[in-house]
Parts: structure tokens; C-alpha cells; sequence
């Protein structure tokens, strides 16, 4: 293959024109081999300087995500992890809603069936707050799927309970109690319940009424739920990683969704309203402060 025409391809990934780019898509999908270095090579350029990354309007880094992770290529999973663990401005101009939406799949699709370096990215006080919730979310993706055990999950996260893991206006707890509430919080409760005593976990983000009732519930019906959910989320071919962005929801063909259990979706929505409603009152703290 002509490396020029792999040049053109990027290069019209990166040109953003209101249009998803289905055809060069399903032509890369052939490339495999040919493409993926430079795909690794748009993670490094924003790792590198993601100042210069966002102030020049690029666009390839959506496509190079997508494409690696239907790769499941392993070499891409700790440049993606220091990709968006850049500075708060670039990220969000570099990734938008990414962030929360994609990223744990990215984290799962790529790691190989090793989780070291997400549970350390939970674990990791100096990463962005949004970047370790995905982290949380990729190790409950992997329970849903069936890659790692729920016992091993649930005693990792609620290890992180210390009160020293985060700021104390963090959503960090609240995330991770949520989490394992998805998974069936047998074997976290006493935790949980101290957590919110000290007042570590918001229960506007996830009131403890509603981890009782996960509680109550077997878990094979918890995880069934959860499992549905997940289903949903991951992509059934490359176009799906892209396909919700907003800017392209006019242009292409809406796929049917998978069923997802309604109750575990508003419980969902729920959590990402309160991640919207969080983030603007953090925003405004930092406005009063100036």
C-alpha cells in the first residue's frame, strides 16, 4: 500500500466537514497493519503538546481512537491513557464528551486482559477526575463481560474509601459507590455505609436507598441488568464509536439500539445528569474564586 494514500486518509479524518467519514472508515479497517503506527502517532502528538493540539482544530484523534480500539490493539492502550490525561482546556476540546462516554470502552478494547494500568489509573490522585471515573467504569465493563471477576472489583474499589484519594468536593467516592452498586454491592456495604456517614459520597449522585435496593436484589438480577447495559454501549462494528456524536447525527443512518433494561438506564442518566450538574457548580467555584 502506497503510504501517500494512507497520508490522504488521515488527512481527511482530520479535516472536519460535518460528515462522517463511513467510506474512509471501512477502507482503513483494511489498512490494519499499514495505519495503525500512524494512529499511535496522533496519540503522541497530543501528548506531546495538546495546547498546540486543540488550537489547530484537529479532528484524526476521534477516528485513530475508534480504529485502534476495534483493533483492540495493545500498543495504543497507555498512549490513550496519557492522551486524556492532559490539561482540563485541551481535553475538553480534544475529546468532548469522550470522556465519559467512550473512554471506558477504549480502556477495555485495548488493555489486553491486563487491568494494572486502569486500576492505577483509579487509584491515581493527579489524574482528571472524569478520566478516573471511566477507569472505574472500564473495570465494571469488564464484570459485565465476563473478563474479570466481581469479587476482585468490588474488593478493589471499596479499598478506595480512605477519604484520602481524592478532594473532598470530589464526585470520586460517589462514582465509585455507583459503580459497584452496578455490579452488586454484596461484600462493600459496611464500607459504603461508613462513606456516607463521613460524608465522602453525595447522595444527591446516588442516594443510599437506591444501593439498599441493589442490595436486596440477587445478584444474577443485578448483573443481568448491568449486562444488558453494557451490551448497548459497546460498539458492534467500527462506525458505532462515532456514530452518537452530535455533530454527525444528521448525516448518518440511525442504527436500532439494542434493548437496555429501562430501569438500569435511568439510573444511568441519572449519574450523568448529576456529572453535568457537578461540573458546572465546580466551574462556578472556580469563576467566584477569580
Amino acid at each position: 500500500m502506497n503510504l501517500t494514500h494512507i497520508d490522504e486518509l488521515i488527512e481527511k479524518f482530520d479535516h472536519f466537514e460535518g460528515i462522517y467519514r463511513r467510506k474512509e472508515m471501512e477502507e482503513a479497517l483494511t489498512l490494519k497493519d499499514e495505519i495503525t503506527p500512524r494512529l499511535l502517532g496522533i496519540l503522541e502528538t497530543i501528548i506531546d503538546d495538546p495546547e498546540r493540539y486543540a488550537r489547530e482544530a484537529h479532528f484524526a484523534n476521534n477516528y485513530a481512537v475508534a480504529l485502534l480500539a476495534h483493533f483492540q490493539e495493545p500498543a495504543a492502550h497507555l498512549p490513550i491513557i496519557r492522551a486524556f490525561c492532559i490539561p482540563e482546556v485541551p481535553r475538553e476540546e480534544i475529546w468532548g464528551d469522550m470522556v465519559t462516554e467512550t473512554l471506558p470502552i477504549l480502556l477495555v478494547q485495548t488493555c489486553n486482559g491486563q487491568f494494572d494500568a486502569i486500576r492505577a489509573l483509579v487509584a491515581d490522585r493527579e489524574a482528571p477526575e472524569y478520566v478516573r471515573g471511566a477507569a472505574v467504569d472500564a473495570l465494571t465493563y469488564a464484570v459485565a463481560q465476563g473478563v474479570l471477576e466481581r469479587e476482585d472489583v468490588v474488593l478493589f474499589l471499596s479499598g478506595q474509601f480512605t477519604g484520602a484519594e481524592a478532594g473532598l468536593d470530589s464526585d470520586y467516592w460517589s462514582n465509585i459507590a455507583s459503580a459497584i452498586s452496578d455490579i452488586h454491592p454484596d461484600g462493600a456495604m459496611e464500607v459504603i455505609r461508613k462513606a456516607y456517614a463521613d460524608g465522602l459520597i453525595n447522595p444527591g449522585y446516588v442516594a443510599l436507598e437506591s444501593i439498599e435496593e441493589d442490595m436486596a436484589d440477587s445478584k444474577e438480577e443485578v448483573l443481568a441488568r448491568f449486562q444488558g447495559w453494557v451490551d448497548g454501549r459497546f460498539p458492534q462494528d467500527v462506525h458505532g464509536y462515532l456514530s452518537w456524536f452530535a455533530c454527525f447525527e444528521k448525516r448518518i443512518p440511525k442504527k436500532v439500539k439494542p434493548h437496555v433494561d429501562c430501569t438500569h438506564k435511568a439510573q444511568q442518566n441519572k449519574k450523568k445528569k448529576n456529572r453535568a450538574k457537578n461540573k458546572q457548580a465546580k466551574k462556578a467555584r472556580k469563576k467566584s474564586r477569580r
